[in-house]
């Protein structure tokens, strides 16, 4: 169901398959099966009651990379470098059609949207309308690769917003290939194609740690 990419003292690494949620909601979750083989992380400190130490999540249809703090202390130590951006998380996905440039970076402010609770909104211009309050957030893009219109792209992300890479490339025209939500095409896949694929960060024990994985979706086009 999941597999552990890494494990210290302080910190595990884990890869989350795609079609299941990281929290708890109405079905089973990343933290169920993890705290069920772990129970003593059900005991630290996490953002949210249950949690444990959850410390980053992923929509349900996004796989890869998930961290979990294993002590109060490295709890608190990993969430001050995500709130500093010194955590680097790479993405991997598959987009419609073919950004203008080979790479770039998108730093549209995202809101909650309007009317739909499900998603959210690239505050474009004064025009854009949403709810709350803006979140500003970057996304840097490379193009890896394109074939039949559709582009393989590499994605650095380091302070997430939810949804956000699925919101701002929508918001350049190149949606994430199978996303319900942000991609007008239908599509008959199980999960859209984007897969949390690496990470770079410092460990608490002053060591580098640098993980790419496999992703599962690389060959289909």
């Amino acid at each position: 169901m999941y597999s552990v990419l890494y494990e210290d003292n302080a910190l595990f690494i884990i890869n989350k398959p795609q079609g299941i949620a990281t929290s708890f909601g109405r079905q089973k979750c990343l933290c169920d099966i993890v705290f069920s083989e772990f129970p003593y992380l059900k005991e630290v400190k996490g953002y949210n009651e249950n949690e444990g130490g959850l410390l980053n999540r992923l929509d349900n249809e996004t796989g890869g990379i998930v961290l979990f703090a294993k002590t109060d202390d490295s709890f608190k130590h990993y969430c001050k470098m995500m709130q500093e951006e010194k955590v680097e998380k790479i993405y991997t996905a598959f987009v419609d059609g073919v950004p203008f440039e080979k790479m770039g970076v998108i730093k549209t402010p995202i809101a909650h949207h309007r009317k739909n609770r499900k998603k959210m909104i690239a505050v474009l211009n004064r025009n854009t309308r949403y709810r709350g309050i803006p979140k500003y957030a970057e996304t840097f893009w490379e193009l890896i690769k394109i074939k039949e219109g559709v582009s393989l792209v590499k994605i650095i992300i380091k302070k997430g917003v939810r949804h956000q890479i699925r919101v701002h490339m929508a918001s350049v025209g190149c949606p994430v290939i199978g996303d319900k939500l942000y991609n007008k095409k239908t599509y008959h896949f199980d999960n859209h194609f984007l897969y949390a694929s690496g990470i770079k960060l410092i460990s608490l024990e002053n060591k580098l740690i640098e993980i790419n994985i496999d992703v599962p979706f690389i060959d289909l086009f």
